[in-house]
């Protein structure tokens, strides 16, 4: 390796990819001598409210209007800790969530974005904690679970104020129904809850009237989960007798039916259910083929297995997300490990997107996939840098990392949520914590674009590595050379490669192996390719 050289030559060859000309900035640094962690974002009529820890006031509750003076603790809820505000739901302008003031305990909490407008809207349990949960939004009302300390854990409502904060229904009155899993179908909720003689099972409620949608397992509970409305339906898991199988229901017991029993041998287990544009995606297994990507009309006929993606041993599909009439997701083929794949439905569209940790069957594990005009934004790895940002418009070669945030480690982006044309997400730079930062979307992809050449040639290589660049705007680029394991053996200012597109790399001591070519300036990775020593 000390023999390694780089000679200039010329050549040239053009192909497009991204080219990001903005990067993330850190908004604030909350936590100067550590990380404060933020949590719980969420858009608030155009500005972000979330949680964070300054380690002077604790957990409280933030607002950013994406400046660093705009960057505000909305109250200190909590004046001897934390606070911990959880469950945050928007409804009617206002922003409800679960806090603790330690004077009354976990109670409901409401705020309009002020210091002054941010107030406990009820103390429901006067001895102890209510732990409302389940917060959410239905036709203007927010609905909730809670614990009064007299009824139990039951559906509560609020339509913002005191006296609007009530008990819905006592549906379990010798103990307590636990309602769960709440969701908005069709302007009414649907909720699992336990009564006294039927056991866990679908019920709604509009406020007023609150009843039984069906009894789905006369002989216990069939415990629904996993909800998710598409195509003018409500599905979910539950656990009739046919094994915990897909369900669907039309708000009524008799429109309350399996939607087919997946698994003939136990449970087919509909997990990640997800709607496209009125079709339903979801996990399941058929008990041959593993855990796999699954998809429903709403008929037994139309509910099929979409692809056999890892044939051995089920591809474990996670994360998945509606993008631009497409659902992303992380999975599995037995080869490439967890990667970027897009399907459109049919089984030909069904496609790993990139393999973006190409080190044997090592994982780029993506995750908080995040759709913003065409493209979507995400947390990946690919092996040398860490989890950082990451950029796709679907695409293989327009899959590529929009920043490393983190140059001596994981930038760890987590919570992205776009609030008008800003992607605000939580991330490490290795210097001060885990804090709030930014990326301005407003960029359109022409401006992304940048023709350019990159080609390495021969792969494999036994001595000489020819690597071919051109078009690159003048700025200073360093190559650098990893290992299958993330170790770099080799890093080499290049300068301004306006002038210079053609390089020779001596590999000739380099171990037989896979590795890692990065071309970097200061935004990041700008090019990025692997190659195998023989």
């Amino acid at each position: 390796m000390k023999n390694s050289t780089l000679l200039p030559l010329i050549s040239f060859l053009c192909f497009s990819f991204f080219l990001n000309a903005q990067t993330p900035t850190l908004v604030k640094n909350i936590y100067t001598s550590g990380g404060s962690f933020p949590e719980n974002l969420i858009d608030f009529n155009g500005e972000l409210i979330f949680t964070a820890n300054d380690n002077t006031n604790g957990v409280e509750l933030w607002i950013s209007d994406g400046t660093e003076e705009g960057t505000q603790m909305v109250k200190d809820i909590n004046l001897s800790g934390s606070s911990e505000p959880a469950y945050l739901e928007k409804v009617n302008n206002l922003i409800f969530f679960s806090a603790n003031n330690v004077i009354d305990g976990r109670e409901l909490w409401v705020s309009n974005g002020t210091l002054e407008g941010t107030v406990e809207l009820k103390n429901i349990h006067p001895t102890g904690s209510s732990e409302p949960n389940y917060l959410t939004h239905v036709n203007g009302l927010l609905f909730f679970s809670a614990n009064d300390g007299t009824n139990s854990r039951e559906l509560w409502k609020s339509d913002g104020t005191e006296a609007g904060t009530t008990l819905v229904m006592d549906i379990n009155p010798n103990g307590e129904s636990e309602p769960e899993d709440l969701i908005n179908f069709n302007d009414i909720l649907f909720f699992s809850a336990e009564d006294e003689t039927n056991g866990r099972e679908l019920w709604k409620s509009d406020g007023t009237a609150t009843e039984m949608v069906a009894n789905i397992n006369t002989n216990g509970s069939s415990s629904p989960t996993n909800f998710a409305v598409s195509n003018g339906l409500l599905f979910f898991q539950a656990k009739g007798s046919d094994g915990m199988e897909l369900w669907k229901s039309d708000g009524t017991a008799a429109g309350t039916q399996l939607v087919k029993d997946i698994n003939p041998m136990g449970n087919s287990a509909p997990e990640n259910l997800t709607d496209v544009n009125g079709l339903l995606f979801f996990t399941a297994t058929d008990g041959t083929s593993g855990i796999e990507l699954w998809k429903s009309d709403g008929t037994e006929a139309g509910t099929i297995l979409v692809k056999n993606i890892n044939p051995n041993m089920g591809s474990n599909p996670a994360e998945l997300t509606k993008a631009d009439g497409l659902l992303y997701f992380s999975a599995t083929d037995g080869v490439t490990g967890h990667e970027l794949w897009k399907s459109d439905g049919s089984e030909a569209g069904t496609q790993l997107v990139k393999d973006i940790n190409p080190q044997g069957n090592s994982n780029s594990a993506p995750n908080f996939i995040t759709y913003y005009n065409d493209k979507i934004y995400f947390a990946s790895t690919d092996g040398p840098h860490g989890k950082e940002l990451w950029v796709s418009d679907g695409t293989t070669s327009n899959t590529e990392m929009v920043a490393d945030i983190n140059p001596v480690g994981s930038g760890d982006p987590a919570y992205l949520t776009v609030v008008g044309n800003t992607l605000f997400f939580s991330a490490n730079d290795g210097n001060v914590g885990h804090e709030l930062w930014m990326f301005d979307l407003t960029t359109k992809v022409t401006n992304l674009v940048q023709t350019i050449s990159f080609e390495i040639f021969p792969n494999p290589v036994n001595d000489i590595l020819n690597i071919k660049i051109n078009g690159l705007d003048r700025d200073n680029y360093e190559l650098r050379v990893y290992n299958i394991m993330g170790k770099k053996l080799l890093e080499q200012h290049l300068g301004r490669l306006d002038d210079l597109s053609h390089l020779e790399l001596n590999v000739n001591e380099f171990p037989s192996g896979v590795y890692f070519i990065n071309i970097i300036n200061q935004k990041g990775i700008i090019m990025s390719d692997t190659f195998i020593k023989g």
